[in-house]
Order: structure tokens, then sequence, then C-alpha cells
């Protein structure tokens, strides 16, 4: 083990230590919320006790009908053994930091450059979208970032059964990470020379017929990849998703382009300036600055990798649910992966040009990750958590709340309450439970979820009043009514 791999280790067991800390206080000072932690643990816990996938605070019963993510089920024997949201909170952590250690050999491989491999892998680890997708409670694309990272690694050292292998848990994480790997599957067949030159210059190829090979293994690799991601997707939104009772539930953020996927895709392509319209607004602008100045906008020095990350800029730019592009949750993780393969290039292209020194080259990276860093990360010394480390009041309230309610009870509780006791067959958001619960915890301050304060407490009086309950009362603020 070179020098290099141990530094780079010390910055992955840094990442997950101090990244893990954070979330885990976040979790236990009530920051998580029921989307998403609450439903992906309620999910994990009725999956080992025989109701695989289930949970009652989605849209459908089941979370196969909602995204499609067999990938989850490789993490169920983990959960089994360890019952708890902080189980799913520190995996994903250390999923995203162990993404440095494929990033670090892909680069190594290209640049053949030891100091600028560490350099973005660390890059990578001071990423501000990663923090913001790591600290936003639990998300099954997260797992897209490092498993993606790993696919294109073996791609370029042509192992192909293991690329292949990666690819396909790529895929299985969520519906729209088959969309990223049918277009890795298009940067294969489209620019089989940046992975496999080696192939193409053989020597058992004659010098005269290198040029006029076009099916090389590559783009045979690549043209399966198409196929297989778009038969899966196929299936996947046709048939495995409607017999979950689902399908693609999430297009109602994309009403302003059409109500399906064949009718969005039609509007974009015959109504360019209008997706120009949408796609490029002051805040998106914005958010686009903010992912790509963190990495120095190198991707664009390589054009090619941009179709690694077309489908997730797609994804985020056309909706008009703002979430998509804040870069504060967990939707920038489509797009992780690619941008950072293509930092790998256009640090080649910049160290290809005749005047480029290396040195200027790796000290204005440094940089650019640094002032990312500071200025955009979530973790940073100017926007550091510390108030997780304060005693709260209404902290403290829920915590004597959750401790009132029975094990199986079932519960309506507020979002934040609800990681806390979701392991459990039934518990709703408060006003969405479809009868009375046998639980019912309110902060009376907080009516979140409800359009009026006024119909907040029309909802909290009919269980106050209904005789039902008895009722018991933190600070005349917190309620908790228990069934009789």
């Amino acid at each position: 083990m070179t020098a290099h791999v141990k530094l780079l280790l010390i910055f992955i067991i840094l990442y997950i230590c101090i990244v893990g800390t954070i979330v885990s206080f976040r979790h236990y000072h009530f920051e998580t919320q029921a989307w998403d932690l609450g439903i992906f643990d309620q999910s994990f816990w009725n999956t080992i006790h025989g109701r695989v996938m289930q949970n009652s605070l989605e849209e459908l019963p089941n979370h196969f009908g909602v995204h499609i993510s067999p990938f989850l089920l490789l993490l169920v024997p983990g959960y089994a053994i360890f019952q708890s949201p902080y189980y799913l909170l520190l995996i994903q952590t250390i999923a995203l930091g162990l993404g440095a250690l494929p990033l670090y050999f892909l680069a190594l491989n290209i640049l053949q450059r030891k100091n600028f491999a560490l350099l973005i892998s660390a890059g990578y680890l001071l990423y501000p979208s990663l923090h913001w997708v790591n600290l936003f409670d639990f998300h099954e694309i997260s797992f897209f970032v490092p498993l993606f990272l790993a696919a294109f690694y073996y791609a370029h050292k042509e192992k192909w059964l293991w690329a292949g292998m990666f690819l396909a848990l790529s895929a299985s994480v969520k519906e729209d990470a088959i969309f990223a790997v049918l277009f890795a599957g298009i940067f294969l067949f489209l620019f089989p020379s940046l992975l496999s030159a080696r192939e193409i210059m053989s020597k058992k190829v004659p010098k005269n017929a290198r040029n006029r090979i076009f099916w090389t293994r590559t783009r045979i690799i690549g043209a399966s990849v198409i196929l297989a991601s778009a038969l899966y997707f196929f299936l996947s939104v046709k048939v495995i998703m409607p017999a979950f009772g689902g399908g693609l539930l999430r297009l109602d953020r994309y009403a302003e382009l059409g109500g399906s996927v064949s009718e969005i895709a039609k509007n974009i392509f015959l109504h360019p300036l209008f997706i120009f319209k949408i796609a490029f607004t002051a805040q998106k602008l914005s958010y686009l600055f903010w992912i790509f100045f963190p990495i120095g906008f190198l991707p664009f020095l390589a054009p090619s990798t941009l179709f690694l990350i077309f489908p997730g800029l797609l994804e985020n730019l056309l909706t008009a649910f703002s979430s998509q592009f804040s870069g504060m949750y967990q939707y920038d993780a489509i797009l992780i992966a690619g941008m950072f393969v293509g930092v790998i290039y256009g640090i080649k292209y910049a160290m290809s040009q005749r005047r480029a020194k290396e040195k200027w080259i790796y000290w204005a990276l440094l940089g650019v990750f640094l002032i990312g860093f500071f200025f955009r990360s979530p973790i940073s010394p100017f926007s550091f958590p510390f108030s997780l480390l304060a005693r709260d009041e209404r902290r403290e309230a829920f915590r004597k709340m959750e401790r009132l309610v029975p094990k199986h009870a079932s519960v309506a509780a507020h979002t934040n309450l609800i990681p806390h006791m979701s392991q459990r067959p039934h518990i709703y958001m408060l006003g969405r439970e479809p009868a009375p619960a046998d639980a019912v915890l309110i902060d009376g301050a907080d009516y979140f979820g409800f359009r009026t304060p006024e119909e907040f407490q029309k909802y909290a009086d009919s269980y106050a009043l209904s005789g039902k309950y008895n009722i018991q009362t933190f600070n005349e603020r917190y309620f908790v009514f228990l069934k009789k």
C-alpha cells in the first residue's frame, strides 16, 4: 500500500467519522424527517417482519410501487442485525466516503499522477453536493455514487464483467438511475477511445485497418448497456412498479412538459425554446454555478463526459419542484460520479496543452476545492451545525412524548417524530391517518402539513373533544393523546 493510498484512507475515515457523527446527532435531535428516513426505516422494519418494503407513509403501501429500488434488499441483512435508523444513516455515509477509492484509482489510471489522483479524491470528499446528499436523511440514490464510480473504473481497466456488475447495481438503485446507466452506455458507444485505446492499438490489428474498426469490444458493450437499460426501464415502469400498484408517480413535477414520458420526450425535442426557458431561470443558473464551481467547471473541458450527467441535469433543470434544483437535498446524487469523471478528463485535457504547467493546475484545483467547501458546504466552519450541540426545549419535549407511546400502537405525529417511532406497522403524518390513531403527538406551535392554523386546530380538537383519549401536556404546547 503506497503512502498516497494510506493518506486517502485517512481522509475517508475522517469523512466517515465527522459526517457520521453529524448525521447521528441530527437524528438524535429530531432533525430527520418522515420523508425520507421514516419511510425507509419503516420499510426495512416491515421487510424483516415479512412485509417486503411496505410502509404506511407513502402514496402507496409498497415502496417499490413508488420507486423501483431492488438494491435496497442487499441492505436488509445488515438492518436485521442493527435494527435502527442509525444503521441506514451510517451505511449511507460509509458508502459515500468509500466512493473516493474507485475515484482515486480511476484518476491514477487516466492521469498517471498519484498527487493528482489524491487531490481529486480529496476534492470529492470536500464536494458540497456530496455533503448535502449525505446530511439530508437516507436515500437509495446515494448509493449510485460509489457504484457508478466503481463501474467506470472497471470499464477503464477493461474488466467488463466487474464493470457490468457495478453498472447493473447502479441501475438497481432507482428508476432514474437506469437513465444514467443508459447514457453511460451511450458514452461507451460514442467515445470508446477514451476507455479502450489499447484495444484499438493492439498489435493483432493491422495498422492500415485500425482506423476502419467500428465494432470494438467497448462499442459492443456500450450498445448492450443501452439495450439492457432500455429494457429494464420499460419492465420497471410498465410491469414491476404497476405490479406493486404504482408507476412513475413524480411526473407531476414536470406537468409543464406533459403528462407522460412519451409526451415529455416529444415536447423536449419539438419545443427547444420552451425547454430553454424552463431550464435556465435565474434560480437554475445559480444552481448550475454552485454545482460546477466547486470543481472548477472542469467537465466542460471534456465535453464528452457531459453525457454521464446529462440525464440527471435534465431531470433537475426541467422540473418545477424547487428542491430538485436547490442543491441542498439528495437530488444531486445522480450527478456526482459523472461530474468527477469529468474532472479527471478535464485535468487530462488541461495537462495536454503546451503552455500548461502541472504545478499551476494542481494548486488552482486545490484552491477551487477549498473555496467551494468553505462557501457552500453545510459542514464548513462557516455553516457547521453547532446548534446540534445545544439543548433545546422542543427536543426534550419530543423525547418525553416518544417514551409515552406503546410499542405497537398506531401513531400520528409530526414529520420529525416519525423516524423515531417508525418501527411499527402503522404510523402517519398528522392529518393523514385513514382512521383515528391509537396515539397522536402534537406540537401546538407547528402546523406543518396543514394549510392554515385553523385547520390544524380543528384537527387537534377532533381528538381532544372525542372523549376517547387521555391527554398529557408538556409546557402548555406539546400534547400526547393516548386512546383509553
